[in-house]
């Protein structure tokens, strides 16, 4: 990950911590929803069973209120009083099919003596008939005797039609309320209550019901049909029946099935010894607890792929700028000082992006002025070098020159030296030599003139290129000493890079203090610790590149040093080397004219003695001694003369070597600039 750049790191952090804390959420809702759902749908199923239990008994009740109304009819009571009477019987016969016909959905309707046999019924072919006989007929007496006015045998099996009816029995009294007089029968089928029960139950309800009569334990109703009116086998409703006969009016049975887990719930009807009972799989009950689960779970996902994404959306335009200073930095250490407009919008701002960015630009300004100065000085010390060369030739020129006439005027003296030793031995010559003598004297005058307009050249070249040289040094010392302070604003990045170390040392702070809090928080701190270890990644992070650009200002300051140290020593080397061998070069060019003015007086003097040989020849010898000591003081001259030439051969030798000097520190900068771009 250290080769993962800054934006990629920072996202998968946040959305490690997504996760994390999209998964607690989940986890969470899981336990709490789950729990809240799954009650629901137990709640959900035991108010259906109640709301069942409630329709039966109203179901029935209604049934019943019939039942009671038809036996407190006129008709009824008169018959039973007096069975025998045809009229009356008919009468009853007519009110009976009559009122059956505003029944719903009943089997019949009848009227029967205590003895159950069928007086009047809504079926006129079942009159007559005696329902019941022995044990049964007393069971039954007993059941509507004991009854509060009406007898519910329940839901059975019709002997006659075959189908499920609620088989109702109400004993008919007479004024007295005391005498029984006989009683009425019916049954409606179940048809009915069976649809109303069925009305409570949605499409995708998998739940099972059963009613079962608790006394009996008998089938009621069942989903498998032949289960109806057949005792109970099953474990599950066996375990209602002992749970419904020890107290416990409703309840939830949990055990084990055929689809695994399996919960049913159960409602007492008391008042009829019916119980209704609702079973169904865990799994089929939790269904929709677990499918909204699932959902949760799938919006958890997407918040966390959305969030992902605008996470790293914001990141990787908020870190665009980055991207650029970047650009910057590698173009920078490639010596690039093509300023990058892209950060053209973030100088002078406040934030951190903003002063990196004004501080490269004003790092870009310095260094290009830095480049342009060291460039006007390369450029400067290149024409100084050549105008000193070219000053260099021509002195070798002069030197070499003087050289050769100083070696002739040698020659000239040592000649004039022999011609008086011949004076001196041959007399008779003196004419001749005098004469002769006079020429030469000519000549060495033609060329001492001509040596000393050479010679005053030299001098005056001298002191214009000294003076040259001393303005040159001084405006290349001011352009390098404001090329240094130049450099010196440098530092400031290295200020601002210290300053982005405090603020990362605080940012490290702060992540370790977050990271403590975060420990004492426990489990619910460890995203936030989570957050606070990225935070002081982050600030690592900053204090590497901060310390990376302060190694660079390093290296620049090194550089800068190492710049200056090579000036001063350009400096220093002109100063001490290159203007005090043009200042003695100006001193012994000097002495050289004022040797070579005395040599143009000593010729004249010459001159002037040898026409004093001609006027008067009585002074031969004496003016011989003269010519004679004359020479030997010129030849010394002479060598001196030789000598100050050598001296200038070697000091223009010299200037060579310090104009070649110059030639390479101009070319040494001038790569140096090349660098940059």
């Amino acid at each position: 990950m250290k080769n993962w750049k800054l934006s990629r790191k920072i996202t998968l952090g946040i959305t490690l911590i997504v996760i994390v804390c999209m998964s607690l959420l989940y986890v969470t809702a899981n336990r709490t929803l789950k729990g809240i759902m799954q009650e629901s749908e137990r709640n959900n199923m035991k108010s259906i069973l109640v709301a069942q239990s409630s329709l039966i008994e109203e179901y029935v009740t209604s049934q019943e209120s019939l039942l009671k109304a038809y036996s407190k009819t006129p008709a009824v009571i008169a018959l039973l009083k007096d069975v025998n009477n045809a009229d009356k019987q008919k009468t009853a016969q007519a009110y009976t099919e009559y009122y059956y016909k505003g029944l719903d959905n009943w089997e019949g309707i009848y009227i029967g003596e205590w003895n159950t046999h069928v007086i009047a019924h809504s079926n006129p072919a079942v009159v007559g008939m005696v329902t019941r006989e022995g044990d049964s007929l007393k069971a039954l007496q007993d059941a509507m005797t004991s009854s509060d006015g009406l007898y519910d045998a329940g839901i059975i099996v019709s002997p006659a039609s075959g189908k499920l009816i609620l088989s109702m029995y109400c004993p008919v009294y007479d004024a007295n309320e005391t005498t029984i007089l006989g009683y009425v029968g019916g049954g409606p089928f179940v048809e009915d209550l069976e649809n109303i029960l069925n009305e409570l139950r949605s499409e995708d309800d998998t739940a099972g019901y059963y009613m079962i009569n608790v006394q009996t334990g008998m089938y009621i109703f069942a989903d498998d049909s032949s289960l109806i009116a057949t005792e109970i086998q099953d474990e599950m409703l066996l375990n209602v029946i002992e749970q419904i006969k020890a107290g416990n009016s409703s309840g939830e049975i949990s055990y084990k099935g055929q689809d695994g887990n399996q919960v049913a719930y159960y409602q007492n009807i008391d008042q009829h010894g019916w119980a209704v009972v609702s079973f169904d799989s865990e799994k089929n009950i939790y269904s929709a607890a677990n499918k909204n689960m699932l959902i949760l779970g799938e919006i958890c996902f997407l918040f966390v792929l959305i969030i992902s994404v605008l996470v790293f959306v914001i990141i990787y335009f908020s870190m665009k700028p980055l991207r650029y200073i970047e650009e910057s930095i590698i173009q920078l250490s490639n010596l690039k000082l093509q300023k990058n407009n892209k950060l053209d919008a973030w100088i002078g701002t406040r934030s951190e992006i903003g002063k990196i960015a004004t501080a490269m630009d004003s790092l870009y300004g310095a260094l290009g002025e830095i480049v342009n100065t060291l460039s006007t000085c390369s450029s400067s010390l290149n024409d100084s070098a050549i105008a000193m060369q070219d000053s260099s030739n021509v002195l070798i020129s002069c030197v070499t020159d003087n050289s050769r006439a100083t070696m002739t005027f040698a020659e000239h003296t040592e000649d004039i030296s022999n011609t008086v030793v011949r004076v001196d031995q041959e007399i008779e010559e003196i004419s001749k030599v005098v004469l002769d003598v006079e020429d030469r004297i000519k000549q060495g005058n033609h060329h001492s003139s001509q040596l000393l307009n050479k010679v005053e050249q030299m001098y005056q070249l001298a002191n214009s290129t000294l003076e040259n040289v001393n303005v040159h040094i001084a405006e290349n010392q001011k352009s390098i000493e404001k090329a240094i302070e130049e450099l010196q604003k440098l530092m400031r990045i290295d200020e601002m890079a210290s300053q982005i170390l405090e603020i990362t040392s605080q940012t490290n702070l702060l992540s370790l203090n977050a990271s403590i809090e975060a420990a004492r928080a426990g489990e619910a701190g460890r995203g936030f610790a989570v957050v606070a270890g990225e935070i002081g990644n982050l600030a690592a992070n900053s204090s590497e590149t901060a310390t990376q650009i302060q190694a660079i200002c390093n290296e620049t300051k090194n550089n800068i040093s190492h710049v200056q140290k090579c000036f001063d020593e350009v400096i220093l080397f002109l100063q001490s080397d290159v203007k005090s061998q043009f200042a003695e070069f100006s001193n012994v060019t000097k002495d050289y004219y004022d040797s070579v003015k005395d040599i143009q007086l000593i010729i004249s003097d010459i001159a002037e003695a040898s026409e004093t040989f001609v006027d008067t020849v009585q002074n031969i010898q004496t003016q011989i001694r003269e010519v004679s000591n004359v020479p030997d003081d010129q030849n010394v001259r002479s060598e001196d003369v030789l000598d100050k030439a050598r001296q200038t051969e070697e000091t223009t030798r010299d200037m060579t070597l310090i104009v070649n000097q110059n030639k390479e520190n101009a070319s040494a900068i001038s790569g140096i600039l090349k660098r940059f771009s």
